[in-house]
């Protein structure tokens, strides 16, 4: 029932959505190219008109030629016959010349500009954003289909064409008999509404299928990403996940195929009921010639204006149809546009002073995700003063990389705040604090870019410091392997290029860590930043870390006991707060969750 309501209201609604959409695009793209939007519409209104100047004045030659043969006087049928020619071939093939061109230059334009918009919008939008599964789903479905807004804005020019011609068109007939132009008009309208019902559900679909299409993007990159591809021949899973994708894909054709038959069955039926007023209104004109009321090329000028109005109708409905489904994603592109920031802006912000390391207060902080009633923290205190070297531990799922997120504001509190130098983070401009972070999560990037630029990447604001690039190299244990390379710094990463390294998940990780280093931050957070990283490069890095400036703040979070024990504060976290917290010898004397861990992972070692 709900359903039936909604189609309704979407029917309703249709021509104003179709139009709304249509302004605000046009008035985005003729900001920018308002000479070409202009000089375009110019040449569709005489392709628009030309037609009818073409059998005009056919129908008047052809009339002159008839007077001429019964009354045997020339008159100026030579001139007629010349402007004739110079309408039927010169103008229509000049004009889709021009239109040729400037589609193209607009076509470029709106490419660029609409994928960079797209770019621009995603920076934009905040982390808790991206990891909405709603906003990934109108994401997706504008980048799959991004092609739609240069057809639905083609197609505005399209549909000014049919309507000029059918506007002529009617005009011509309702001139010569105003009862023809109402039948044709009233049997060729079902058209509209088949077209229009259809890009409904087309939509429809789209829609409702959203999670199937993430699933089927999501096992589809496995085929894309050479460890995945190792890791499906190895188990044995490339068939598995191919008979996957492809049932992913009837599921989701079936309904569209199901909906083009539904389509081509009304289509048939509506072209029949429009077939039967158009062979109406020809039978009549030729009549009216057999009774000599009309001549014979007031007959071809009537007829093909009969004909100029069954196209240009049934091209609009087909085009307003179309129009009509890429209107509806034009819709999520302008909803993906609109987007609001979940992590709001306060109207005067705080700024942090970068040169100063602050202190980081979580005090009685309760946090769930949006998604999810389970707390991860539960009035969570404690305190972080500048210079501490901080080692947070728990076990998976206990809330560390959340703890990490909370601080970088990717999430506000539930309840709770967190302070920044005495500072609620809610009232701190992102970027000021931002500027003096340098954060390594689990989840890191791997930049095909040379070695040099992947790891100047940390602070790009600024000319590239290459002494500070090697020595952040040196201090990741990355400069090792990276002069082993033939072009060491100038060394492009990835086998995309053709001089191209693959780095191991080891070294990809050492790069990462470089580029922390060279941000230089005042704060230094590393989620598990030597996970993939071997023992004895490990130890020299964290003897590294455990020599960071004093008026630097380090964060870290480990597994690797051997790793943290030199903290100077350790704080293990559980049970949505602060468990236990103290040096490590501090910790062993207490003999609790620290304690048991860390002699768990120590019998590993000895066994």
């Amino acid at each position: 029932m709900h359903n039936k309501m909604a189609n309704k209201k979407i029917s309703a609604n249709a021509f104003q959505e179709l139009f709304s959409n249509s302004w605000r695009l046009i008035s985005l793209i003729f900001k920018d190219k308002p000479w070409q939007i202009i000089f375009r519409l110019f040449i569709f209104i005489i392709v628009s008109t030309s037609p009818f100047l073409v059998s005009g004045s056919t129908a008047i030659l052809l009339n002159e030629l008839l007077k001429v043969t019964q009354s045997g006087q020339l008159a100026d049928i030579f001139f007629l016959a010349l402007g004739a020619f110079i309408l039927a071939g010169f103008i229509p093939v000049i004009s889709y010349n021009l239109d040729s061109y400037i589609g193209r230059v607009l076509w470029l334009y709106i490419e660029e500009k609409f994928t960079m918009i797209v770019i621009k919008k995603s920076g934009e939008l905040d982390i808790q954003s991206h990891e909405d599964p709603k906003v990934r789903d109108i994401y997706n479905k504008i980048t799959e289909n991004q092609w739609r807004i240069t057809n639905f804005f083609d197609r505005n020019f399209y549909i000014l064409q049919n309507i000029v011609e059918a506007v002529i068109a009617s005009v011509v007939i309702l001139y010569l008999q105003w009862w023809v132009l109402v039948i044709v008009v009233l049997l060729t309208a079902p058209e509209l509404f088949v077209e229009i019902r259809y890009g409904r559900e087309i939509w429809g679909i789209h829609s409702s299928r959203a999670e199937i299409k993430r699933k089927y993007w999501d096992i589809k990159y496995l085929f894309e990403r050479v460890p995945s591809i190792v890791e499906l021949k190895l188990y044995q899973n490339t068939v598995y996940f191919y008979e996957t994708i492809k049932d992913l894909f009837k599921s989701f054709r079936q309904e569209e195929l199901k909906e083009d038959r539904k389509k081509l069955f009304l289509q048939l039926l509506s072209k029949t009921v429009s077939q039967i007023g158009i062979s109406v209104a020809i039978l009549w004109f030729v009549y009216e010639v057999i009774n000599g009321n009309i001549l014979i090329g007031t007959l071809t000028f009537a007829l093909a204006s009969i004909g100029n109005l069954r196209g240009a109708a049934t091209s609009a409905f087909t085009n307003m149809g179309k129009q009509y489904q890429d209107s509806l994603f034009m819709g999520d592109f302008i909803a993906f546009l609109d987007l609001k920031l979940k992590i709001k802006k306060m109207s005067e912000e705080i700024t942090i002073d970068a040169e100063i390391t602050p202190e980081i207060i979580f005090e009685n902080v309760s946090f769930n995700y949006p998604d999810s009633t389970r707390k991860i923290f539960e009035n969570l205190s404690l305190k972080i003063s500048p210079g501490d070297k901080l080692a947070l531990i728990g076990v998976n799922g206990a809330g560390k990389t959340t703890f990490v997120k909370l601080i970088c504001r990717f999430y506000d509190p539930v309840e709770g705040r967190i302070l920044i130098n005495g500072h609620d983070l809610r009232e701190v401009n992102l970027e000021s604090w931002y500027k003096i972070l340098g954060v390594l999560l689990q989840d890191y990037s791997n930049y095909h870019l040379t070695v040099q630029e992947a790891i100047a990447v940390g602070r790009t604001a600024g000319k590239t410091d290459v002494e500070k690039v090697q020595g952040a190299a040196k201090a990741a244990e990355a400069d090792l392997f990276i002069e082993e390379w033939n072009k060491k710094y100038e060394q492009p990463l990835g086998k995309i290029f053709s001089e191209g390294v693959e780095p191991s998940i080891g070294q990809w990780q050492k790069l990462a860590l470089a580029r922390v280093f060279y941000r230089d931050p005042k704060v230094l957070i590393l989620d598990e930043p030597t996970a993939s990283i071997d023992a004895e490069a490990e130890a020299k890095i964290f003897e590294k870390l455990k020599n960071v400036k004093d008026n630097r703040t380090l964060i870290l979070i480990s597994h690797r006991f051997s790793t943290v024990r030199n903290a100077n504060k350790i704080i293990v976290i559980g049970e949505g707060g602060v468990k236990e917290s103290g040096t490590h010898e501090e910790l062993m004397g207490l003999n609790g969750s620290y304690a048991k861990l860390f002699n768990l992972q120590a019998k590993g070692y000895v066994e």
